[in-house]
């Protein structure tokens, strides 16, 4: 039997959805409830922990114990207890009352959101000063935070779990084929119930029913499969300073909420630092859902990212589908080429990092969304906002705290260390030496190739190799015909072609955003360039305002743009 522990501020509240939940799967799972104020409990020993909201999550951190699974579900309001509110006069000033301001006024917009609209909300919390007079509060369930003065109190009932997350639930046991019907049934009585009631409840019978479509289009398309980080930042595999040098960085960003921007090349692992970041993030039990715009034909991307209604489009799913913002939503979301995001969909784009919400193609409804963003690109972004095919607030939205992976190129004796890597995977029975024994014949030429395909071009390389050569030392008449041409083999790793004072630029941001102190010398160790160059190039930036030089420790400072 699965152990399940509910945690919400109020004791009341956690009984409540304890009790939800036990009428959908019955006996078939051991319930536990606890407040946050419960300071005897320590933590909780359960399969899965249900915090009944942010807030309870973040005053329950005692209750988790590490590695335990945990969901912070949304609520809703407690669709029976509704009807109270349609024999309050419309324009009635009312006071709404809730253990909490934000929830005070997420309650507020639940009801406006269902249509019961026609009243005049007013958000209070415990020792809050009240700013509007009114002998009239409405509170969902917590009654004992109403001020004594007030004389007639409206309680519409503790919210209870919302569809989205007693899906989760059953999803993380399983059991959402099993239990899914009857989860079902229980919306469509409710909607049957309310559209007899009157007229004035259409609007609620409706958004209930958008509910029970947000279940439907679950059970179709369950992310949960591919919606997992399977990196971490020791599998990153490489010791060469510019490497490092990245990982350390991201590693500082882990910690953030702020949006990551990774530059570099194809093929150099933007999406294994991506999974590595999330992995080492407070949102590490959330969701990670990658979305490459490079496989995305354009007519679909707004669909894809954000859902859509039933009827949006013709064609579309019977009630609509999910976005991939949503299946993300406690998680982060990594968008991989995000240079090839056309100009329309950028704008949107900008939106949901600026105001934290999506809407539904064809629906009006804005859904908010607690995501991390992880984008990353194998252009040069700065070259598109000149060229007017990237938006300039959106790259410098996106780009809060930018990374660089180096290409393989200029990663030196990384190239075997990652090759010997590839062929024991294909091959278990060798181990470290064995593997180092087997290049040794090729070594020289693997290390002075360019590389343009960075380490997926070597894993098609030691793959192809394995495959002719077997146990058998290649030899370098075995290699691949792009590796055997003479004009692949450089005698020093190149600059990236992009101009040296944008890559300056990069590096002191990224300084800048982790804390570090950066200067010439080494922006110089860094980027592999003349001491004299980086002089020059700081110069010009200096002139043209981009940054401050400050003396002692202060380093190179980036002015706001």
């Amino acid at each position: 039997m699965k152990n399940i522990a509910i945690i919400a501020c109020g004791q009341n509240t956690a009984d409540h959805c304890r009790e939800q939940l036990a009428k959908i799967i019955g006996s078939e799972a051991n319930l536990q409830s606890f407040c946050t104020a419960m300071r005897t409990h320590k933590q909780v020993d359960a399969d899965l922990i249900v915090f009944t909201s942010q807030i309870a999550f973040d005053g329950g951190q005692d209750f988790l114990p590490p590695h335990t699974p945990f969901i912070i579900a949304q609520r809703a309001i407690n669709y029976n207890e509704i009807e109270k509110l349609l024999a309050v006069p419309a324009g009635t000033d009312v006071l709404l009352v809730n253990d909490h301001i934000d929830t005070a006024e997420n309650v507020i917009v639940l009801l406006q959101t269902m249509g019961i609209d026609h009243l005049n909300y007013y958000a209070y919390a415990p020792g809050m000063p009240r700013t509007h007079e009114t002998n009239i509060a409405v509170t969902p369930g917590e009654a004992q935070f109403v001020p004594k003065e007030i004389q007639t109190i409206i309680d519409i009932g503790t919210r209870q779990l919302d569809i989205t997350a007693l899906v989760q639930i059953l999803e993380h046991f399983h059991a959402l084929s099993e239990y899914g019907n009857l989860l079902s049934a229980y919306y469509i009585h409710d909607i049957i119930k309310l559209t007899k009631l009157s007229f004035q409840y259409k609007n609620k019978a409706i958004r209930l029913k958008d509910e029970l479509a947000r279940l439907e289009s679950t059970i179709r398309k369950t992310p949960s499969q591919h919606a997992r980080a399977a990196y971490h930042f020791e599998d990153i595999i490489g010791n060469a300073p510019a490497l490092r040098h990245t990982i350390a960085l991201a590693q500082k960003f882990a910690a953030s909420e702020s949006t990551i921007l990774i530059e570099s090349e194809s093929g150099t692992g933007k999406e294994l630092l991506a999974q590595s970041i999330h992995n080492a993030s407070p949102r590490a039990k959330g969701p990670f859902v990658a979305v490459n715009f490079a496989a995305v034909t354009e007519s679909l991307m707004d669909s894809e990212l954000f859902g859509y209604v039933e009827g949006a489009f013709t064609g579309a799913a019977r009630h609509g589908a999910v976005g991939l913002f949503e299946h993300a939503n406690h998680g982060t979301i990594f968008l991989d080429e995000i240079g090839d995001v056309p100009l329309a969909l950028q704008a949107k784009l900008l939106r949901v990092l600026q105001e934290k919400e999506i809407r539904r193609v064809g629906g009006v409804i804005p859904i908010h969304i607690d995501v991390r963003v992880i984008a990353a690109t194998n252009q040069d972004l700065a070259a598109l906002v000149r060229q007017g095919k990237f938006r300039r607030d959106l790259y410098y939205r996106l780009s809060v705290l930018p990374l660089a992976l180096p290409p393989l190129a200029n990663r030196g004796t990384d190239v075997l260390l990652l090759a010997k890597h590839i062929l024991r995977q294909l091959d278990s029975r060798m181990d470290d030496l064995q593997a180092g024994i087997w290049f040794s014949h090729i070594k020289d030429r693997l290390l002075q190739y360019a590389w343009p395909g960075n380490i997926r071009e070597l894993q098609n390389a030691v793959e192809y190799l394995h495959s002719v050569c077997g146990h058998r030392c290649p030899a370098l008449a075995d290699l691949p015909p792009n590796l055997q041409r003479r004009s692949a083999v450089h005698a020093a790793s190149p600059l990236p072609a992009r101009p040296l004072g944008e890559r300056i630029r990069d590096e002191i941001r990224r300084a800048n955003a982790a804390g570090e102190t950066i200067g010439r010398r080494s922006l110089a160790a860094r980027l592999s360039a003349p001491e004299s160059r980086i002089r020059a190039e700081l110069k010009a930036l200096e002139k043209e305002g981009a940054i401050r030089l400050t003396r002692g420790r202060g380093g190179i400072r980036m002015n706001a743009t």
